[in-house]
């Protein structure tokens, strides 16, 4: 009995997984820095924060990848352009996806799945306070539109900003 709970909750997780998928390697040198284990536990880059006007229409890809780092998410729409996503958390810093790496795998095994069941509660609880910002960009590589999109328990005015300067958001809908 105990078996079957654990398998019918362990595939009820399972589409929790597919929200954020990582874009790098799922194994790394970074990822064994203490920046790296500290993200990694955290789910957060504390040294990214959020900036509204970095987001400005117009502005180039490179000063975004540049102040925000490598989007969460990035696809090419039917007409060729490109559309980023990047998530931020409500205290304004880079929500971190999630990756695989051997030790969860390990910790999996040894807990009989409670660890999985335990990081997918913990990882659905986090998406669901999250601010996501869909960036399009034109043929040139520069902003083109910028949608935000809040969670179910994101705050209503998107995240804490880095700094009290930055306090206008003029290019987002």
């Amino acid at each position: 009995m105990k078996r079957i709970l654990l398998t019918v909750l362990m595939a009820a997780m399972l589409p929790a997984c597919a929200r954020f998928q990582p874009t790098t390697p799922a194994v790394s040198a970074s990822n064994y820095t203490p920046t790296g284990v500290m993200q990694s536990v955290t789910m957060k880059d504390s040294d990214i924060h959020y900036d509204p006007s970095v987001l400005a229409i117009g502005a180039p890809r490179t000063q975004v990848e540049k102040a925000f780092g490598d989007p969460n998410a990035s696809t090419t729409t039917d007409s060729g352009q490109t559309e980023d996503v990047f998530a931020f958390n409500p205290d304004g810093s880079k929500f971190v996806n999630p990756q695989v790496r051997p030790r969860n795998i390990a910790l999996a095994f040894l807990t009989m799945g409670t660890s999985v069941a335990v990081r997918q509660a913990r990882l659905g609880i986090t998406e669901r306070k999250l601010t996501l910002y869909h960036v399009l960009y034109d043929s040139n590589g520069n902003i083109q539109s910028v949608k935000a999109e809040a969670m179910s328990g994101a705050p209503d005015n998107g995240p804490a900003l880095a700094t009290p300067a930055a306090s206008a958001s003029p290019a987002i809908e």
